[in-house]
This record gives C-alpha cells, structure tokens and sequence, in this order.
C-alpha cells in the first residue's frame, strides 16, 4: 500500500501555525475537510480574542517594560565621571560628574524596581561607576593641591618617568 502525500501535507504536519481559511470554496478545494473543525476554538467552541492563547485564553503579548531614562542617564554621567577622573586632569569635571551620576543612580534604581519599569541594573553600573569616578576625582584634585602646595614633592616620581623614557627604545 503506497501512500502519496503533497506538499500541503507536509506544511500541516510541520508548521501547526498555520492558517487556513475555512468556508471558502477555494479553501475547501485546496483542503478538504478543513472547515469541519476549527484547530483556533476553543472548548466552548469560540474562538480567542485576538493576542491570547488558544490553550489557556492568557494574554500571548506582554507590554515591553521600558528602561527607566534616569537610570540610562546615571549611567551615562558615571561612566563620564570614572573617564574624567582617569584623565587625572579633568577630576573637577570628574567630581561634578560623580555627584549627579550617584543621585541619578540611586533614583534609577528606584524607579526600574517599578512595574512595567526596567534599569536596575543599568543604574546600579550607574552608581558603582560614578562612585569610582568622584573618588578619582577628590584624589586627582588633592594630588594636584599638593603639588601646588609643595612642588618637591613629585620631583622623585618625575625622575623616575624620565629614566623610564630614557629606557625605551626608539
């Protein structure tokens, strides 16, 4: 007993996605059968609104949660605030930068524990950055009061980068 299939028996078979349209003439010739039973209803015999589930009727799209801009911006400002505050030059702006990317960090995290809210995480990176970034920032600025104050103080560490650039290879 050979059996012979066509292609719109492998589809069905594969993909239970898919959609027919039952009624129609044209639908009953390509599938016959099909308008006898309704794959979409469901026990009660009707169908699902739109964008639930045919099984258990729960909603199939969940609203996208939106990050929280606070926490995007204390990120931002803390990783600004930790480059400034490497640079060693810039640690004014490393300060000013630390202080707000904390308070923004810690209303991030406030507001991405919200429903329907995310960014926690974005805010705690936020937070830890622009805490390392003032930190550098208050040491950068009291290395340079120092060195203002008392220029003696660096001449070994300038002799030991210019014996150092002396060493390397050119």
């Amino acid at each position: 007993m050979a059996h012979s299939y066509d292609s719109h028996d492998v589809e069905r078979q594969t993909d239970p996605r898919q959609v027919r349209q039952t009624g129609t003439p044209e639908a009953e010739a390509q599938h016959p059968g099909a308008s006898q039973v309704d794959p979409r209803q469901t026990d009660t015999g009707q169908q699902p609104e739109r964008g639930t589930s045919w099984t258990t009727g729960a909603p199939t799209e969940m609203p996208r949660a939106k990050t929280s801009p606070m926490a995007v911006f204390g990120l931002v400002l803390g990783l600004l605030a930790l480059l400034c505050g490497l640079t060693g030059v810039l640690a004014p702006l490393a300060i000013v930068f630390g202080i707000v990317g904390i308070v923004l960090g810690i209303l991030g995290r406030k507001d991405g524990m919200q429903r329907e809210r995310t960014g926690k995480g974005v805010a705690t990176a936020g937070l830890i950055m622009a805490i390392i970034g003032l930190v550098l920032g208050v040491l950068a600025g009291i290395a340079f009061v120092l060195g203002a104050m008392n220029p003696d103080l660096f001449i070994p560490a300038q002799q030991q980068v210019g014996d150092l650039m002396t060493q390397v290879p050119r």
